[in-house]
């Protein structure tokens, strides 16, 4: 008899990105009261998003860094603005927690290759997380 490993399920995500959904994400954060709550740190997601948003994309937490790189397309203000996005989303949104596979890692690394991570992003999302894996992932 063998014993395997169990490897827990992802969920049923989509094969690739839905780079719509996200740009309405990024959207939600830059344009009118939203965008301005959300540099204020005030928005509440849940009132901008529908049960059913949250249910369907809640999957966008856990999946590796190979689902993310059609994310390389994005614009920096769109990337920033999704940093903002799963930062809070993650604070506020049942079932959205995502530890060391949270997206905004994985959005910071572009920014950085991009060199437009700004200290002042870092400092916005140390303050609005209890996430210890943001912005940059785990250490090893």
């Amino acid at each position: 008899m063998a014993t395997g490993v169990w490897q827990p399920a992802k969920g049923n995500a989509p094969a690739s990105l839905d780079l719509a959904a996200l740009r309405a994400c990024a959207t939600l954060m830059e344009q009118g009261s939203a965008g301005q709550e959300a540099k204020d740190k005030n928005l509440q997601l849940q009132a901008h998003l529908s049960s059913q948003q949250i249910q369907d994309n809640s999957l966008w937490m856990r999946q590796d860094e190979a689902y993310w790189q059609p994310a390389e397309v994005l614009q920096e203000h769109e990337l920033v603005a999704l940093v903002r996005f799963f930062t809070l989303a993650e604070m506020q949104l049942p079932g959205w927690a995502a530890g060391k596979q949270s997206p905004v890692i994985y959005l910071v690394r572009l920014l950085k290759q991009r060199q437009a991570f700004a200290p002042a992003l870092r400092q916005w999302i140390k303050a609005n997380t209890d996430n210890r894996y943001l912005p940059n992932g785990a250490l090893l």
